[in-house]
């Protein structure tokens, strides 16, 4: 395989990792963090090459932080990707249930190594900034719904090397790709502990070529809309805040 055409497959399959939207605890339809001061997130998300599944621990309250780890793995490439990730974000309140959500994370993702299509390793650095809107549609004692939507902007870079060096050494070299990624949630929040999230991504405004590898996976599909899942824990008690 020539090195561009490696380059090419190895950022693609690596785009599926950073697909989930940037976005507050609020603004991913999630609950805020202002009654429980930690909450456990497990995600999965589906394309039509891969599947993306994460899990992440958030703590804070009005501000927040969020650390994550996850696999991304496509079978017809007997390949896969590990993101590791970190995020700083806030729940404004701007009114009666309505919350602005500013957020920044990065994320530093380990392989794929030694898949079928290429003789090189790969490693990225993704960074984002994003800003999110969010809504509480129904409140009440035992199921609370959200909806929420969010935009963000994203920056990788992409990394690479031949099997079996490491990749500082003068045979690797670097490719850089921006994107948007846009999404929209609805979560609902049973019993103030348990909530179910589905949504939905879609990218746009994808650099070419090097955006369209990490817009989508593989790059086969550069705007795709894609179906994903959280079930998210809250753990702890600070008492029973105004929403």
């Amino acid at each position: 395989m020539s090195r561009v055409g490696a380059a090419t497959a190895i950022l693609a399959l690596v785009g599926v990792a950073i697909v989930p939207p940037l976005a507050a605890q609020v603004c991913a339809g999630l609950p805020s963090l202002r009654e429980r001061p930690l909450r456990l997130t497990a995600t999965a998300a589906h394309y039509t090459y891969a599947t993306a599944l994460g899990l992440s621990l958030t703590g804070g309250r009005t501000i927040y932080g969020t650390l994550g780890f996850g696999r991304t793995r496509d079978p017809e490439l007997d390949a896969s990707t590990y993101p590791i990730s970190a995020e700083i974000g806030a729940d404004i309140a701007i009114g009666d249930g309505l919350f602005l959500c500013p957020v920044v994370s990065a994320a530093v993702s380990l392989g794929p190594y030694d898949f079928e299509l290429s003789q090189y390793d790969f490693r990225y650095v993704d960074r984002g900034a994003g800003l999110g809107l969010a809504g509480v549609a129904v409140s009440g004692r035992w199921i609370n719904v959200i909806v929420a939507g969010s935009v963000r902007a994203a920056r990788v870079t992409g990394t690479y090397w031949p099997t079996g060096s490491k990749a500082a050494t003068s045979s690797g070299w670097s490719q850089a790709g921006d994107y948007w990624l846009a999404g929209f949630s609805v979560g609902v929040e049973m019993g103030q502990t348990l909530t179910i999230r589905p949504g939905i991504t879609w990218p746009f405004r994808v650099t070419y070529p090097e955006g369209a590898w990490f817009a989508s996976p593989f790059g086969r599909k550069p705007d795709e809309v894609s179906l994903g899942i959280a079930v998210s824990i809250g753990l702890g008690r600070r008492g029973r805040a105004t929403r």
